[in-house]
């Protein structure tokens, strides 16, 4: 090769490389591109109830006798109280709605305590990650443990990692259906009816089928942490720790955005790091637990002709908000 051409191709290496690297950048943006424009625009809300948004009352308040490893939540209209669980140790702990522990109870299940949801009166399901184990158990005032119900339980295979299995719960207590989120890989939720039978030793039979998830929920969420099944709003509702972000899903409509766990977002003065727990109260409020042991609370902005039922009325926490 001549020596011209040589030290020509020998100069144009630096723009052949600078163009390598645009391409490579151009086509990471194009894969970035579709989840982060979904993320900030076309699930913003816009009008309507969607349009309400939250404001936080409660953020980052740990809970007493709580070291580490919260996860899960549910609301029991039978007590009008929170419910979570932890792992290492297994416990069930009782809160009010202003994040007080009312009660800090033993948990005689197997390893990993992820969900908890409340079924009917003193009645709960309860899941374990550790081989996707799924309990009934009783809770009254006068329980001092908690333990499964009967030899019945019901194990769930969605993959073979044991860190990505069953992180959600909720029970649909007027369609009598079950909820179970896997985290990912795949990121699933499965429908199960007739547990509620099987968990109380009744004859009966299991149903499964995939609930019909938005199309958009992995590329949105990343993960799920938790889920509720809003039965006010008849949706779905996912809490993801990777975006750490609320997702409402109605059949038929695009996903709505509800929570924002970030710095500034809703009055926060810090970013919801690692939350793992997500339960809506009677007003419409939400509850967030994270790890280690955090408590948050969101209440809707409400409009003056808002028409909320008398049995739904704010739960007022004294002394006003706390960790604002």
């Amino acid at each position: 090769m001549p020596s011209d051409r040589r030290r020509r191709l020998g100069s144009s290496w630096p723009l052949i490389l600078v163009a390598f690297a645009l391409g490579c950048g151009i086509t990471a943006a194009v894969a970035w591109f579709p989840r982060r424009f979904l993320n900030y625009w076309l699930i913003t809300p816009s009008s309507g109830e969607h349009a309400q948004g939250y404001a936080v009352v409660t953020a980052g308040k740990p809970l007493e006798g709580v070291d580490k490893n919260i996860s899960g939540l549910t609301y029991s209209e039978a007590t009008g109280t929170l419910f979570a669980v932890t792992n290492r140790p297994e416990r069930v702990i009782e809160l009010d709605l202003c994040g007080r522990v009312l009660r800090n109870l033993p948990a005689a299940f197997g390893a990993d305590l992820e969900a908890i949801s409340h079924v009917t009166g003193d009645l709960f399901v309860i899941a374990s990650e550790n081989g996707n184990v799924i309990w009934g158990a009783r809770s009254d005032r006068q329980t001092a443990d908690v333990r499964p119900l009967t030899s019945h339980t019901l194990s769930v295979s969605f993959n073979g990692d044991e860190n990505k299995g069953i992180e959600g719960l909720s029970w649909d207590h007027r369609g009598g259906r079950l909820f179970l989120a896997n985290e990912k890989n795949p990121l699933q939720i499965v429908e199960v009816k007739g547990f509620d039978r099987l968990m109380l030793g009744k004859p009966g039979s299991l149903a499964f089928s995939i609930w019909r998830q938005h199309p958009s929920l992995g590329s949105l969420a990343g993960d799920v942490s938790s889920i509720s099944f809003n039965e006010r709003w008849g949706s779905m509702t996912v809490l993801s720790h990777e975006s750490r972000r609320v997702f409402r899903f109605d059949p038929g409509r695009d996903p709505v955005l509800i929570l924002h766990l970030e710095r500034g977002r809703h009055g926060l003065r810090d970013r919801v790091d690692q939350p793992e727990g997500l339960a809506f109260g009677p007003d419409g409020s939400v509850f967030i637990v994270a790890e280690p042991n955090l408590f948050y609370r969101f209440e809707p902005n409400r409009n003056p002709a808002d028409q909320v039922p008398p049995a739904a009325t704010r739960h007022h926490c004294i002394g006003g908000p706390e960790g604002v």
